[in-house]
């Protein structure tokens, strides 16, 4: 992946920054009772801007993990290492840095309206860390770091459930603790199983 102009990661910080508010009105006062002109006044933006960064409010919620995404694979791009089971552990030490940054209620307003969402991004095999991952296992699997009779997209699943698992248990905690530490622990359980 090339760098991310600076205009990029502005356009990403813009986006980010109405997610956080639009998901603090929703919490207030419900996603149903939020309207777009609410999240355009908290946010200081006009109509017409908001529409420039998102279709509509259910947008909202798959655009920051799009954005999320964004950041994390410039984040990954520069790491090079030949340890299937370290590189998995730093791309989700990376994924919990970022989570973190952008702080727990985020995460939280996200996992709160995602089951009645139409479209869930999140679940996307599509998406970067999806894509990486199943590179990474594939590899590990190539080269007897995994176990050969290893299901690749059934260990990247794995690897998901827990992590949102994990993900949801900070939120739960209102984020006291660190993810990127708790991340690298719970993963390597069960990255433990797959290894030879």
């Amino acid at each position: 992946m090339k760098k991310l102009t600076l205009r990029q990661r502005q356009g990403i910080e813009t986006k980010l920054r109405i997610t956080k508010i639009a998901m603090n009105l929703f919490q207030e006062k419900g996603y149903s009772d939020v309207t777009i002109r609410d999240i355009c006044q908290t946010s200081s933006i006009s109509i017409g801007s908001f529409y420039h960064h998102f279709e509509s409010k259910d947008e909202i919620i798959n655009t920051a993990y799009n954005q999320l995404d964004l950041l994390w694979e410039e984040k990954i791009s520069v790491h090079e290492s030949d340890n299937p089971k370290e590189d998995i552990l730093f791309l989700y030490e990376e994924a919990g840095n970022l989570l973190q940054q952008q702080g727990w209620e985020l995460s939280s307003q996200s996992y709160t309206h995602l089951p009645s969402m139409k479209t869930k991004f999140t679940f996307s095999p599509n998406r970067p860390i999806y894509r990486t991952l199943l590179s990474i296992v594939q590899t590990g699997i190539e080269t007897h770091v995994f176990y050969p009779e290893t299901d690749p997209v059934e260990f990247v699943e794995t690897l998901m459930r827990c992590s949102r698992g994990v993900v949801f248990d900070w939120c739960l905690k209102e984020g006291n603790y660190t993810l990127k530490e708790q991340m690298r622990y719970d993963l390597s359980l069960i990255l433990n199983n797959y290894c030879i």
